[in-house]
């Protein structure tokens, strides 16, 4: 799930900027190698009004932008920028098309090269916009708890002729997102709602509780708080007059969402992107299967640290379902199973146990299952074949339990619904697909198919 996918380099902000004689202006990327990752950062620079280097910090994958940094030297061949609250520093000789030097932080330095900045145009060709040929309102309702979910509400030009037409809520994945869904620069949201809206379908995407202009906490929700949330976006939908036919598009965690609605009988139709049909401990199970196995892990030796990770995941799921929430003694667990594990993974397991949350636990103990076998309006459900974070076999659970669904599997697609390579997370930013045309395509022949 998107909530996974976790860096933790940048842990401050950086000091303010000084000027300097000669100046440097342009924006430069670089792609800092940690290990089997690649953390992508850009240094804005620009002239100020005496002709000095000014310069502000980007971590586009943490969504870091605009975060002023301190230019300690700048010639026309070098130049050195510090951050002094993370203790790092940037120090690089500069030619027409490069500035190659070193970045250090705690005792640490990485090579990287920064090259000029490609127009987000060209990184994000998808990204719509304007003018658009369909109109967008900003707009609001209030979920269950009182919260204030702020949202874009996306109109086909059709119902300016007074034609009523199809309309579908956009659930986000796991981890606090905007309305556009938007991730490594990518708005997969945004793409949908331009492709449905030129298609004759209205859509309302909001941001998460908590998240950009919304309110409430979203520290203290769960998937049950933001199921809630999405009920009051169908509501919204429902309540205008140019819309006939209400239904939800969810991606990953949303698409478990839409299936928890439609357990309910709250949409007319449900779309699930990459979404979960098992339980949550078997999804983290088996994205923990995957990662042991690109650590070397296997066999016996993954067996056992699956079989131990399967009993506290049980521990805290039903933790929740009774109302508590204190520390998973590890140790205890595995002594009296006989499980011997790899000594870094029980240390993991015992950190873990410091930051747990409601969420996780009561993801953990959420079976989508009892949900789909309740679910009777019309469903498509679409996976990426090199999903790592969300099993393609989830799709056959769909097919087994809910009567007449469709399915269909991309084989070439990641989590994301990206035309991929391998399909890791780690390929996600560097993908300049946003969403691939063929689920686009999809998922409006069949609202139009309904």
């Amino acid at each position: 799930m998107n909530r996974l996918i976790k860096t933790i380099f940048l842990a401050g902000m950086l000091i303010a900027s000084a000027p300097m004689a000669n100046a440097l202006t342009g924006s430069w990327r670089g792609e800092l190698v940690l290990g089997p990752n690649k953390l992508p950062l850009v240094f804005n620079f620009s002239e100020d009004e005496k002709g000095g280097t000014q310069c502000t910090f980007d971590s586009p994958n943490q969504g870091a932008k605009g975060i002023p940094t301190m230019v300690l030297y700048c010639s026309a061949d070098s130049v050195l920028v510090a951050c002094s609250q993370i203790g790092a520093s940037y120090g690089g000789r500069i030619a027409d098309d490069s500035i190659t030097g070193i970045f250090s932080q705690g005792g640490y330095s990485f090579p990287l090269i920064l090259r000029p900045e490609t127009p987000i145009d060209e990184r994000r060709p998808q990204t719509p916009r304007p003018p658009y040929p369909y109109a967008t309102i900003d707009t609001a309702f209030t979920a269950p708890d009182g919260a204030v979910m702020s949202a874009t509400l996306t109109l086909p030009a059709d119902v300016v002729n007074g034609k009523r037409v199809p309309a579908v809520v956009m659930v986000t994945g796991s981890g606090p997102q905007n309305r556009d869904e938007e991730l490594f620069e990518h708005k997969p949201f945004a793409v949908i709602a331009d492709y449905l809206a030129r298609n004759g379908i209205a859509s309302l995407r909001y941001d998460d509780r908590g998240t950009a202009k919304s309110g409430g906490d979203f520290a203290s929700a769960t998937i049950y708080t933001f199921k809630d949330d999405a009920m009051a976006a169908v509501g919204l939908l429902r309540s205008l007059p140019e819309v006939e036919g209400v239904g939800v598009i969810g991606h990953s965690e949303g698409g478990t969402i839409a299936f928890m609605l439609g357990a309910e009988d709250v949409p007319d139709f449900i779309i699930s992107l990459g979404g979960m049909a098992v339980s949550g401990k078997e999804t983290i199970l088996s994205q923990n299967a995957h990662s042991l196995a690109r650590a070397g892990i296997t066999g016996a030796e993954q067996e056992n640290c699956l079989r131990l990770l399967g009993l506290v995941f049980e521990e805290m799921a039903d933790q929740y379902q009774r109302g508590v929430s204190q520390p998973v003694d590890v140790d205890s667990i595995a002594k009296s199973e006989g499980i011997v594990v790899n000594p870094a993974l029980m240390t993991s397991l015992r950190a873990s146990q410091g930051s747990r949350s409601d969420w996780y636990d009561a993801f953990l103990g959420l079976d989508a299952r009892r949900y789909l076998e309740r679910t009777k309006c019309p469903v498509l459900a679409v996976n990426g074949g090199k999903d790592t974070q969300v099993s393609p076999a989830n799709l056959d659970v769909v097919k087994a339990l809910v009567p007449g669904a469709q399915t269909r599997l991309l084989p070439e697609l990641n989590h994301l619904l990206q035309h991929a390579t391998t399909g890791e997370p780690s390929e996600y930013a560097e993908i300049r697909e946003t969403i691939a045309p063929e689920v686009l395509a999809a998922i409006t022949a069949f609202i139009k198919g309904l």
